[in-house]
């Protein structure tokens, strides 16, 4: 199971948050690709950090091999952990989880 290919298909540039919003396509082998698997292969391709990178959305097609694959790339970490819902953080590992306090058991 995993990727055996991946292109991207389109490219917009948001100069005012210093992003890019991308399209990719993805051959999969197996079932849907994992998150941490999907990011570590999209900054392989594109050759950036992981940390600049927010993996927006994964959508496989039925019966098929192919999976597109919506991502973030950030000009910065910074900006990534500004403009990126919290949600989104805690799932990639970049933020840890707020901890619930509780009722005191009695």
């Amino acid at each position: 199971m995993g990727i055996k290919m991946l292109e991207k298909l389109s490219e917009s540039r948001n100069d005012v948050i210093g992003r890019s919003e991308l399209i990719l396509v993805a051959d999969v082998d197996g079932g849907t690709p994992s998150r941490g698997e999907t990011i570590k292969a999209v900054s392989e391709l594109l050759k950036i950090d992981t940390n600049r990178l927010a993996l927006v959305r994964i959508k496989p097609s039925f019966g098929s091999s192919k999976t597109l694959i919506n991502v973030r790339v950030y000009d910065t970490p910074e900006a990534l952990l500004i403009f990126e819902p919290r949600y989104r953080l805690i799932r990639q590992g970049l933020l840890e989880p707020k901890k619930e306090k509780g009722r005191a058991a009695s």
